[in-house]
């Protein structure tokens, strides 16, 4: 989903894993925004076509939810976070917070193509074979620079600002100033996965140049490092 706010033509997109929910809450109390579109959205063949959850602005306009014109009005913003933290958020919330959802038959994750198996594999595996198992390339794909993904593409397509995770008040706080609001707006501690240690404890020298190089734009684009 993303958080449209009318009042101020502001639509917020939920990039995972970067307080996107925590900034949602924000957004809905304070500035009179709502989830768009409010539930998933599916076909004639009741396949999803849009999540309720992390839906991008493409999303959005592919199936008819928003226009060109309608879009021209909005100021659209999302957020990033380092990929070598986001990556190891992910990893331990597949291990914690998601641990009992596979028994659950109403979950969303058994309507996500491949996140279940992936979820099992993280229940008992280590970090690295877990970035191994998603993220390997064959040497000859590295040869021709294939091979490379993007976290935060689908998410920060046509967007006017950035909300980094690392920056995250000042950030927030510059893109409201846009709009002549000047009050500050405190973003809450919100759905926070329990991370023990610092992110650079879950990476080898392998997985760490791994990443770099399969997310090498996104390195480059937000000016992160390991």
């Amino acid at each position: 989903m993303a958080i449209l706010c009318k009042s101020y033509k502001l639509l917020f997109i939920m990039t995972p894993r970067t307080a996107c929910s925590a900034i949602g809450q924000v957004l809905i109390n304070e500035l009179g925004g709502h989830f768009f579109p409010e539930k998933d959205i599916f076909d004639v063949n009741g396949n999803r076509i849009v999540r309720h959850k992390h839906c991008t602005l493409n999303d959005l306009i592919t199936n008819n939810l928003i226009s060109e014109t309608e879009l021209a009005s909005l100021f659209v913003f999302a957020g990033v976070r380092n990929p070598f933290d986001s990556l190891a958020s992910l990893y331990i919330k597949k291990r914690t917070k998601y641990k009992a959802l596979p028994s659950d038959p109403n979950s969303w994750v058994h309507k996500q193509p491949g996140y279940l198996d992936d979820l099992i594999f993280c229940q008992n595996h280590s970090f690295d074979e877990w970035i191994y198992k998603k993220y390997s390339i064959p040497i000859f794909k590295k040869l021709l620079g294939k091979g490379r993904k993007s976290l935060f593409e689908p998410y920060t397509y046509r967007t006017n600002a950035i909300i980094r995770f690392e920056n995250l008040q000042d950030d927030f706080q510059t893109a409201l100033m846009r709009f002549e609001i000047e009050r500050e707006i405190l973003i809450p501690r919100f759905n926070i996965t329990p991370k023990k240690k610092n992110y650079r404890d879950y990476y080898s020298k392998k997985s760490q140049k791994l990443i770099e190089y399969v997310f090498q734009r996104d390195l480059e684009r937000f000016g992160y490092t390991f």
